[in-house]
């Protein structure tokens, strides 16, 4: 199975882990890879995220790309200047979209 997130690439805290103090957003470098069954989500090391001499485990549902994460913000900077109005346009737009994914992967299959 390949790494979704490749070995010292810098990835997100898409949650907050208390134990640490760490928040959702912090950066960190994936720097050990676990793969795991079918059944089971991978799992990752993360180091640099302000936790000194500390390695963190994290599942891949935890952590995304710095590269998406940014572009998510970017998105949502855009979104939060649209009128009400055009969040229904673009709910609907959305929808269409992910219709056609789903036919695509349905004649892939």
């Amino acid at each position: 199975m390949q790494s979704k997130f490749p070995l010292f690439s810098q990835v997100v805290l898409l949650q907050d882990i208390p134990l640490y103090n760490l928040k959702r957003g912090m950066t960190g470098i994936v720097v050990e890879y676990y793969p795991m069954p079918d059944s089971q989500e991978d799992g990752y090391s993360l180091e640099g995220l302000g936790v000194p001499q500390i390695t963190i485990e994290v599942s891949a549902a935890q952590i995304t790309s710095l590269k998406k994460w940014e572009k998510e913000m970017e998105i949502l900077e855009k979104l939060d200047r649209l009128s009400f109005e055009n969040l229904i346009d673009l709910e609907t737009y959305l929808e269409k979209l992910l219709d056609q994914k789903r036919q695509d992967q349905l004649k892939a299959s």
